[in-house]
């Protein structure tokens, strides 16, 4: 039975809504002014295509690594067809601008988005989460909409009944097509998923050390964040993280590359605590090892074992074939059918001192076999091709007028 939070735990929560209330409004304010000119800066940037692919983009910059992940792939199918990212607020804008080559447009209510897609004449839109917003556009019965997500994974996220909104839903492979076709009503897979595998594992990513091959074994450790919920508790940082990073430190012939999750510590003042402890360790152990904060991708080549959590990046590590630990979630934390969570035993918190036991502990036969379920075939560039394939296959796709 999980204990009861302190008395200054309890007290602090109240502080932490008004702050993070706080900022949101004056996020609100800051948006509204810098509106107009970011609808400037985007137009003189590139003109808006007409009969594009739109990334609907309704949400703030703090869940821009949704965009992140899917970039790359973005920007390669923007050579097959045009490609146009749509948001509602300036500061996401701004970051989509900075980093991308894609065009973008600020729309910031239901009338701006009629304009839009008559003018432009939408054909097919893509989303990358499950924001309500997303409705906002889902109002128009002319373009295809499809649900891309931001990764694979069995968690309880990955499954919602929003996904019958969409005409399609983009999956990895079967895993992805069996798990919606079991869990939601009335909703079949075999018309309403497309299998387009991981894109992304087909592209090369900047950002790794410049470490020499020195013998030395470079494990990643990608915890995911504390969720919001019960439910969706799959963070490992207070549960195991501490003396999980001991024992790999400790091992002497271990590099870590730590990586949090980009929202740790939003909802939990523990696993914002074990953040900064990992953080200190690493510190102190010198410059043998990496508190890694940049991009997302370069870690599947670069390090030579991964440790995390019920979370996508569990599920890009397994086409790696390389050897994969996951935690075991919180207990309330939803555990739904699931290959991965069957076939790899998961490292329970009291253990997580005997990680490098489990890592030496695989066998490559089950990696390839969860590799097929979740993502199909994966050899050369086959995602790529299939996702190409899907988008182009939503241009031919019919109204409901026929």
């Amino acid at each position: 039975m999980r204990p009861p939070p302190s008395a200054p735990a309890v007290l602090a929560r109240p502080v932490r809504r008004a702050a993070r209330l706080a900022r949101a409004a004056a996020a609100r304010a800051a948006n509204e002014v810098n509106a107009p000119r970011f609808a400037r800066q985007a137009a003189e940037r590139a003109m808006l295509p007409n009969g594009a692919v739109v990334v609907f983009f309704a949400t703030g910059p703090e869940n821009l690594y949704q965009f992140e992940q899917w970039r790359r792939p973005l920007e390669e199918l923007a050579s097959q067809r045009p490609v146009l990212v749509v948001v509602d607020r300036a500061d996401t804008g701004e970051a989509v601008l900075a980093g991308s080559r894609l065009p973008v447009t600020l729309a910031r209510g239901s009338a701006a988005l009629e304009t839009l897609v008559a003018e432009r004449d939408v054909r097919v839109v893509l989303y990358l989460n499950q924001v309500e917003a997303n409705f906002r556009m889902l109002r128009f019965a002319a373009p295809v909409h499809v649900q891309l997500g931001h990764g694979e994974s069995d968690k309880a996220s990955s499954v919602s009944n929003q996904h019958k909104a969409y005409d399609l839903t983009f999956v990895g492979g079967p895993a992805g097509s069996e798990r919606l076709g079991a869990a939601l009503r009335g909703f079949d897979p075999a018309t309403r998923t497309v299998q387009v595998g991981r894109p992304q594992l087909d592209h090369a990513y900047p950002g790794a050390p410049d470490w020499p091959v020195d013998g030395r074994r470079r494990v990643l450790y990608a915890p995911t964040w504390e969720g919001d919920r019960p439910s969706i508790a799959y963070g490992s940082l207070a549960s195991h993280g501490v003396a999980l990073v001991e024992a790999l430190l400790a091992a002497g012939d271990v590099r870590v590359l730590y990586r949090p999750h980009p929202r740790t510590g939003v909802a939990s003042a523990a696993h914002a605590a074990a953040d900064r402890r990992v953080r200190e360790l690493l510190a102190r152990a010198g410059e043998d090892h990496l508190v890694d904060r940049g991009p997302y991708g370069w870690q599947w080549t670069f390090a030579d074992a991964c440790v995390t959590d019920v979370s996508a990046v569990a599920y890009d590590w397994v086409a790696t074939g390389k050897p994969l630990v996951v935690t075991e979630p919180a207990r309330s934390a939803l555990r739904p059918p699931s290959a991965l969570l069957d076939r790899l035993p998961l490292l329970a918190g009291a253990d997580a001192g005997q990680v490098l036991g489990r890592l030496d502990d695989q066998d490559p036969a089950v990696l390839g076999d969860l590799t097929r379920h979740y993502f199909g075939d994966t050899a050369g560039r086959a995602s790529t091709a299939r996702f190409h394939a899907a988008v182009e296959a939503c241009y031919a796709l019919p109204t409901g007028r026929g």
